[in-house]
């Protein structure tokens, strides 16, 4: 062999190498691109978590709550008063008075509430001016008819009995607090109600892909069958009869693998709609449809139930409201007790500058006490508040009992579902096997095509009646997880 024939051979040989190693290459890579076009039940829901507006707008729902109680944790701040009046006065007997004093004054000043005790600090400055119209007398002599007073306060109250500790004053923050906390839980619950739903339309589409997985696979078959059966005619072997029914056999796995496909395109839109992602069509489910769970016993779950679900801990919120709402209607009906200090300076002068000297010094200390009669308010708002809790706690049992029916019924349903499964397994073996069967006797001469053909159906339904009984059997462990709250 000449060298350059050496070379050239080698060259092929190295050619022929690289060109099966690209092929494998891509063929890996071809893989790999497949394996990250699917899409696990997890994906699609944390899909739905950051693209869908339902869990915004379920998200501001506290939020909206936590803005409604600030504005009323406002009251604590301080507060800006102030006034500015005219007046005019004549006695009504007048013996060595003025015959009319007239005269203008402005007040102002800040208060605040203290939350922690229920008390109140206010200080005021107030300015008044005086004008005065002396009768004709001469004991009034050279007497001044313009005066200015003007008075510095400082006043704290505060309470013995009602709102003590302020409790009056946060009461209506502190019932926006269980809102916020029901508002949470609500939102949680909502979002699982929709991912429920959700995950229903993905459970679908899985079901929809091993549907059209099986009859592709009854296609292929009943193609096969009936190319074996145009060389069987071509030869003589068989009758017209029976290429006609393999024809028809392949023509009505066409027609269900086109209505497959049809309701599993509208689906992949509805599903790259509802996730916000454009490539729905060149994904595929990732999901052990005939896999089943171990579940722990109904006692167990039960039990849980009465702790741990979000409609009972929703009803136990607003109970919880309640109460406090009843402890302040209590509040209201018990006597009003405070105690008064208060000093102040002021001072009287001719002029407005000399008024603000502020001389004269008095003081207060007093008790105020008032007390409402027959409080009929306080005590119906009590004994409807008393009604409305009795009737959330019976309603907390019929939810309990509700749910407790629901799962136990679905608990019972899964159980009973696995040994279902376990049939279907034991129905499409004995089915595979018939059939193999019916094509010996077919292949030997001794069996009929319509004999063969009724098998592949037989085994076909066998897999569909499995695939539909796995489909049933996660619908309901999708309730299951949704109806205790594991879904979310």
């Amino acid at each position: 062999m000449k060298k350059k024939e050496v070379i050239s051979i080698r060259y092929k040989f190295t050619i022929i190498l690289l060109a099966t190693f690209m092929s494998g290459l891509n063929m890996v890579n071809a893989q790999e691109s497949e394996q990250l076009r699917t899409v696990t039940l997890a994906e699609f829901l944390n899909q739905l978590k950051n693209e869908h507006p339902l869990f915004i707008k379920e998200s501001l729902t506290s939020e909206l709550f936590r803005t409604r109680q600030q504005s009323l944790a406002g009251v604590q701040d301080w507060n800006i008063t102030s006034s500015i009046g005219y007046f005019s006065r004549e006695p009504v007997i007048n013996f060595s008075g003025p015959d009319k004093t007239v005269g203008s004054t402005f007040n102002g000043g800040i208060e605040k509430i203290f939350w922690a005790t229920g008390g109140r600090l206010s200080t005021t400055l107030t300015t008044t001016r005086l004008k005065f119209t002396l009768p004709n007398l001469p004991e009034f002599g050279a007497f001044p008819t313009d005066w200015y007073q003007s008075e510095v306060a400082l006043t704290y109250i505060h309470p013995l009995m009602k709102n003590r500790k302020g409790f009056l004053d946060r009461l209506q923050y502190n019932l926006m607090q269980f809102d916020i906390d029901a508002s949470e839980i609500n939102a949680l619950e909502n979002e699982e109600n929709f991912l429920t739903e959700s995950a229903s339309k993905f459970l679908n589409w899985v079901f929809l892909v091993e549907q059209r997985n099986i009859i592709e696979e009854r296609l292929n078959l009943s193609r096969t069958e009936l190319e074996r059966t145009e060389r069987k005619r071509k030869a003589n072997l068989v009758e017209k009869v029976d290429l006609m029914r393999a024809g028809d056999a392949v023509r009505i796995a066409e027609q269900n693998l086109l209505l497959t496909e049809s309701r599993l395109k509208g689906l992949k839109a509805e599903l790259s709609v509802l996730t916000q992602q454009k490539d729905y069509d060149s994904r595929t489910p990732l999901y052990e449809l005939y896999k089943t769970e171990s579940l722990p016993p109904l006692d167990e779950v039960s039990a849980k139930i009465e702790t741990d679900s979000r409609i009972v801990k929703i009803l136990s919120i607003r109970i919880g409201q309640l109460n406090l709402a009843r402890r302040g209607f209590k509040e209201t009906a018990k006597p009003n007790l405070g105690l008064v200090a208060q000093v102040s300076k002021k001072e009287l002068d001719e002029g407005l500058g000399g008024s603000f000297g502020l001389e004269k010094t008095d003081a207060l200390v007093a008790i105020q006490f008032s007390v409402p009669l027959g409080n009929k308010t306080a005590k119906s708002n009590i004994s409807k508040t008393d009604v409305q809790i009795a009737q959330l706690q019976s309603q907390i049992r019929e939810v309990v009992i509700g749910l407790t029916s629901i799962i136990s019924n679905l608990h019972t349903q899964m159980i009973g579902m696995e040994n279902v499964l376990r049939l279907n397994v034991e129905q499409i073996n004995s089915s595979r096997e018939k059939t193999e069967e019916e094509l010996k006797l077919y292949n030997q001469g001794r069996g009929d095509l319509t004999f063969v053909i009724q098998s592949r159906d037989n085994e076909q339904n066998a897999k569909l009646l499995h695939a539909v009984n796995a489909f049933t059997y996660h619908s309901l462990l999708i309730q299951y997880r949704s109806l205790t709250d594991q879904l979310l």
